[in-house]
């Protein structure tokens, strides 16, 4: 379980810490307030960790800049440091497991990294699901993200190794399968995966996996990760934006999904924009004490935002215990807009 962050000089972060719940984590915020960098930042760490497998230091060291780079795309190693005036350098500071490991690198640094203090961390599996799906291109992505230079960061091909992972079988197939069965009610379908394509198939047939909306494929691809064990039990998901192109019917479902996952101990970190997602976790996470009949994770907040040029970060247990949420700013522009609307009407 990842516990806690401190960032230092990191792309959009001054100074900024985070501790975070073993169970959901939810994170708003403006556009370009860091709350893809940070659900990155954390998946590039877990993933180093997993590939360097308790190798040492230097190899840490190594493939922690090269993962730097080729999740978040810059120049070169050096470009992720936050902008000033002459030299600078980032710092990270962080504990898994009651497990701290600490590391830096400067403006003039094109793929090193330093560690300050470095301990061989439990491996922990991790997915990142961004905002765009891939299920309907998975087709042959691989190979071409291998072979070829496209746009799409490591994120997606990660994401597309996930994918390609086999079914469980046995006992903990069926144990995924209860997990899923929800979801199949929402679709309508399972998923099926035959000669490297992804299809929905139910009573009437199969249909291609890009022939179905896209809302359903990000269910669709939630579904397969947990049929194939990819996110089960002591796992990490970083979702950004679940509620990218879902119809708003759709929502409740998605806050489901996120509190069974979470219940089921999986740690969840999600970045949305959304007010009926973020308000639904928010209400059940407020009165938990009176939803007797429902289980329900720990639950945090954390609404980033700017101030005087600096990112601050407000911590709590509910949407209201935020000083600073651009969601609801922004419904409440729009009712006084619609006020003035009215008025104006009643006078004309």
């Amino acid at each position: 379980m990842i516990q806690k962050i401190h960032i230092k000089n990191f792309t959009r972060f001054e100074d900024n810490s985070f501790e975070f719940s073993k169970g959901l984590n939810v994170f708003v915020g403006q556009n370009g307030s860091g709350k893809t960098h940070l659900l990155k930042l954390l998946l590039v760490i877990l993933k180093t960790n997993e590939a360097n497998n308790g190798s040492g230091k230097e190899k840490f060291e190594s493939l922690l800049g090269e993962n730097l780079v080729n999740y978040f795309k810059p120049e070169n190693l050096g470009r992720l440091v936050k902008r000033s005036q002459g030299r600078a350098k980032a710092e990270i500071n962080i504990e898994i497991d009651g497990i701290i490991q600490s590391f830096n690198f400067s403006t003039n640094s094109k793929t090193s990294v330093k560690t300050d203090k470095y301990s061989t961390l439990p491996q922990t599996a991790s997915l990142y699901i961004p905002p765009r799906e891939i299920i309907s291109v998975f087709e042959g992505f691989i190979s071409l993200y291998q072979k070829r230079e496209i746009s799409f960061d490591e994120t997606y091909y990660q994401l597309a190794l996930a994918l390609d992972t086999s079914l469980l079988k046995g006992r903990r197939f069926d144990e995924a399968q209860k997990l899923v069965n929800p979801l199949e009610k929402i679709t309508g379908a399972n998923v099926l995966k035959e000669n490297g394509r992804f299809y929905f198939k139910n009573e009437q047939g199969k249909m291609e996996m890009p022939l179905v909306a896209e809302g359903f494929r990000k269910i669709a691809t939630l579904m397969y990760l947990i049929l194939n064990g990819e996110l089960g039990k002591n796992s990490v998901l970083f979702w950004d934006e679940p509620e990218a192109n879902l119809n708003p019917r759709l929502i409740s479902q998605i806050a489901e999904i996120l509190i069974t996952l979470a219940n089921n101990g999986v740690q969840v970190f999600i970045a949305s924009h959304d007010y009926l997602l973020t308000n639904l976790l928010s209400l059940k996470s407020e009165y938990r004490k009176d939803l007797i009949e429902e289980t329900l994770p720990p639950i945090k907040f954390f609404g980033m935002y700017e101030k005087e040029n600096e990112l601050l970060v407000d911590e709590g247990e509910s949407i209201a215990d935020l000083s600073e949420n651009s969601i609801l700013e922004e419904f409440s522009n729009f009712y006084d807009l619609e006020q003035t609307y009215f008025n104006k009407a009643l006078k004309s």
